[in-house]
């Protein structure tokens, strides 16, 4: 019996590391666990309550402002996507996977435009700050004063997003709505 469970256990380490070898766990160096600490909110303070029209302010860098299209896309310069209760972007991707989904969206080559992401709680900016003018009640969540995310990342001039690195605020806000 007892060389039946050492069998049973070399079979399972055997299985546990033909697994992780085939999924890359042993190329951790791949992985980026680094804290990039480049973007700074300034204002307001996080999690204290606010009002909108709200200005969101930060700082940054080691990362130069350019407006679209204005240089060749680098990692080093770009400009800002701002999410507004809502998951950004993945990496490498462009605001038009804002609109996928949306056939009107999707047949519309100008699609989406600065009036469609904002209705999508997306803000896009070429300087340090991004003034909110509404932020609507989270759908479901019927507390007075609701937690509100709002999320940073980086685009290079081609409108695609740079890296994994995102940073996160959050602010508290009464409902718009009453319950």
């Amino acid at each position: 019996m007892r060389s039946s469970a050492r069998w049973r256990r070399l079979a399972l380490l055997v299985a546990v590391a033909a697994a992780t070898s085939s999924c890359g766990l042993t190329h951790l160096s791949d992985l980026n666990f680094r804290v990039d600490d480049r973007l700074h909110f300034v204002s307001p303070k996080a999690r204290s309550v606010v009002h909108a029209p709200l200005t969101v302010a930060w700082t940054i860098h080691d990362f130069t402002l350019a407006a679209p299209g204005s240089a060749a896309p680098t990692k080093d310069a770009g400009y800002f996507a701002v999410f507004v209760d809502r998951a950004p972007i993945r990496p490498g991707e462009t605001l038009k996977a804002i609109g996928k989904g949306d056939l009107t969206c999707e047949n519309d080559p100008k699609c989406p435009d600065t009036t469609y992401l904002n209705d999508h709680r997306v803000y896009v900016t070429t300087t340090t700050q991004v003034r909110l003018p509404l932020i609507s009640d989270i759908v479901g969540d019927r507390e007075r004063l609701q937690m509100h995310s709002i999320t940073v990342v980086l685009l290079d001039t081609a409108g695609h997003r740079i890296g994994e690195s995102a940073w996160e605020l959050d602010v508290r806000m009464h409902r718009v709505s009453s319950v």
